[in-house]
């Protein structure tokens, strides 16, 4: 017996290519085989929620969070800044968020097209250049090539000569 529960997505990021979404909805309007079997999402948390994770499951500090996570200078992770109430679809607005490259999903494209029939709402858009700059940085965390070991360095000598 399998054990099924659900998982919840409290929001989650378009991550496949506008292109290919494009390119396959305007096919099953025309009637014609769809071309994308699934789509590429990826959760997105409240920055605060994944700051609190992050230092306790990965020991990173808040000088980390601060200097490389928020700056978008961490190759994991991925900060946006808040969304005001006139940018969100919903009129709410968001707090600042991030996502984190390592957890990712697919849905079948007809699942998610039934989804946002069911009352899944849009929040809101990127709008270029921040859409590319997510997309390079997340599909650059994702072709990482894994190496058998880490590399050994030899010291680095500090300004007075010594190792």
């Amino acid at each position: 017996m399998i054990d099924v529960f659900p998982v919840p997505h409290e929001l989650v990021i378009v991550m496949s290519q506008d292109c290919d979404l494009l390119q396959d909805y305007n096919r099953r309007q025309a009637g014609e085989a769809a071309t994308l079997p699934n789509i590429l999402l990826c959760d997105v948390y409240p920055a605060e929620a994944l700051r609190t994770k992050v230092e306790q499951q990965d020991q990173l500090g808040r000088k980390d969070w601060k200097k490389r996570i928020a700056q978008n200078q961490h190759e994991r992770f991925h900060y946006l800044q808040k969304v005001e109430p006139g940018q969100d679809l919903q009129g709410q607005g968001l707090t600042a968020t991030a996502l984190d490259f390592k957890i990712y999903f697919t849905l079948p494209t007809d699942e998610l097209y039934a989804r946002l029939g069911q009352g899944a709402l849009r929040r809101c858009t990127l709008s270029t250049p921040y859409v590319e700059h997510l997309a390079h940085r997340f599909f650059k965390f994702q072709s990482r090539v894994a190496l058998p070991r880490d590399h050994e360095m030899d010291p680095i000598p500090d300004a007075g000569g010594a190792p």
